[in-house]
């Protein structure tokens, strides 16, 4: 990576560097006290000079909002004007029909928790859509929280930087091997979006790894945790239940998709 540019406003700095990851380029910025650097590889530097040129002229320009909002970084400049609508999920259809349709089953559950689980987990491996509805059933709002929270940040930064698609495949793959996983090995009795959550961790992680960017906000650190909880619930010392064979399949679903796509840029 070499540096191409330092701004020393850090809030235009983002700005720029959101709207060049929506071209499908990597940038990366870097601080240096109040200025910040930003970083490209050296084959996308001149196609960088003149982004970087027509945003000097009109810093304004809604494009580049919109591109800090579609990569989650709501940041303002003292030369930008207007307002920024907040349906940032909307950019994210497949990452919001999930998210409503998990909070639609979990009202069921409340409603009618027997009727529920027995309609929706995998007991009847011969009906096929059982292989997918396990996800979507949550035995706690603290569960629903923590995977819904994971599910729209992780989610709708895939389908942002990639496509729809990707996150479709991604999502119906790790959940069927993660669902079949945790059947095979320990039976029907389960539920959750945690494995699609760790397909989504794995995916995210690695892809940055094998393509030295920085389009995901999964670190090392956040990542050894991710592997330690799964290590956790193995070893039977938590306080809750943990369909610990789901989040393994999905990790390693995760993984598998992230090696596959290594030599594919994203749109």
């Amino acid at each position: 990576m070499h540096k191409f540019v330092e701004f020393q406003s850090a809030k235009a700095a983002l700005l720029f560097a959101d709207y060049c990851k929506t071209q499908g380029l990597q940038v990366l910025v870097e601080q240096h006290g109040q200025a910040s650097a930003l970083l490209a590889p050296a084959e996308q530097i001149p196609q960088l000079q003149t982004l970087l040129e027509q945003f000097l002229q009109d810093p304004a320009h809604p494009r580049y909002q919109a591109a800090a909002w579609q990569q989650s970084n709501i940041v303002t400049t003292s030369v930008a004007s207007g307002s920024v609508p907040f349906a940032v999920l909307w950019r994210a259809p497949l990452t919001s029909i999930l998210l409503l349709l998990t909070i639609a089953v979990y009202l069921w559950q409340q409603l009618d928790f027997a009727g529920a689980n027995a309609a929706l987990q995998l007991t009847q491996p011969a009906q096929f859509w059982r292989w997918l509805t396990p996800i979507v059933l949550h035995f706690s709002l603290t569960h629903l929280v923590f995977n819904l929270c994971w599910w729209v940040l992780l989610g709708h930064k895939i389908e942002q930087q990639t496509n729809s698609a990707n996150l479709l495949q991604l999502a119906l793959s790790s959940a069927v091997i993660s669902n079949g996983l945790q059947l095979a090995l320990a039976g029907p009795n389960f539920g959750g979006l945690s494995g699609v959550v760790y397909a989504l961790f794995g995916y995210c992680w690695l892809y940055d790894k094998l393509k030295g960017t920085q389009f995901y906000p999964v670190t090392n650190g956040l990542a050894a945790f991710m592997v330690l909880w799964l290590a956790l619930g193995f070893m039977d010392v938590l306080w809750v239940n943990m369909a610990n064979w789901a989040h393994l399949g999905g990790l390693l679903c995760g993984l598998g998709w992230a090696w596959l796509s290594k030599g594919v840029r994203p749109t």
